[in-house]
Parts: structure tokens; sequence; C-alpha cells
């Protein structure tokens, strides 16, 4: 069983493309991501990442992105940035041709939107 947060937007369809990717893989998934069905009553904005969204992060095993250029603003980056400063292991899943200068700035590996790419990165990472 691995624990995993997928930062997200709900205006583009990364987070179903990575839970797909992720539902093919070997592994037993269990997502940790805030779900469009139940979101968080309250986003508290004096943190740059709500502390209820940490907590999500904390448990997860592995954080798995989209390389979309959205990720440069919002509270997808402000996640991303969080599991790097908790050293969470973090890979970005090529979803578009051009990759987000922020996930490039970081170093976070990108990957093929393949299931054997991302089990070897999260073989190597756990």
């Amino acid at each position: 069983m691995i624990n995993v947060f997928i930062p997200h937007r709900w205006n583009n369809s990364d987070f179903t493309e990575i839970s797909a990717l992720l539902d093919r893989t070997k592994y037993q998934v269990r997502d940790y991501s805030v779900p469009a069905t139940s979101p968080f009553d309250k986003i508290d904005r004096r943190y740059n990442v709500d502390p209820q969204i940490q907590k999500q992060i904390r448990y997860a095993s592995v954080v798995v992105c989209s390389n979309r250029p959205a990720n440069n603003n919002g509270m997808a980056i402000d996640e991303i940035k969080y599991a790097i400063s908790i050293s969470k292991p973090v890979v970005a899943v090529k979803i578009t041709d051009s990759t987000s200068q922020y996930i490039t700035e970081l170093a976070i590996p990108v990957i093929a939107k393949r299931k054997d790419s991302l089990e070897f990165w999260i073989n190597c990472n756990l």
C-alpha cells in the first residue's frame, strides 16, 4: 500500500489522468488528495498551504503531480513546494508538452505518462 497526494486544480483533467495511471500500477493506492466530492469547508488563507492540506501531504508516502504549466500559479505549486520542504518524494507526470518552470526549477523529475515509468520511480523512492 502506498499513500499518494496529487496536487491539482479542478479545471483540468490532471487529477483524473494521474489517478487512472496510479490505478494501473501494481500498487494498492490510498489517495490523500482533496476530492471534489468532499472539499474542505474552509481554506485558511493565512497559510501558503492550509493546515488541513498540510496534514494530507504529511500522510502521503509520495507526491505525484503533472508537469502542466498551470501549476506555476495557485495552490498546486505551493503544495508541491510544501511537500519538498518536508522531504516528500515528488514526481511530475508528463501530461502536456511543455513543463512548468517551477517543476524545472525545483528539479522535480518528469516521467512519461506510463505505468512502468511510474512504478520504477515509486520503487526508487519508497
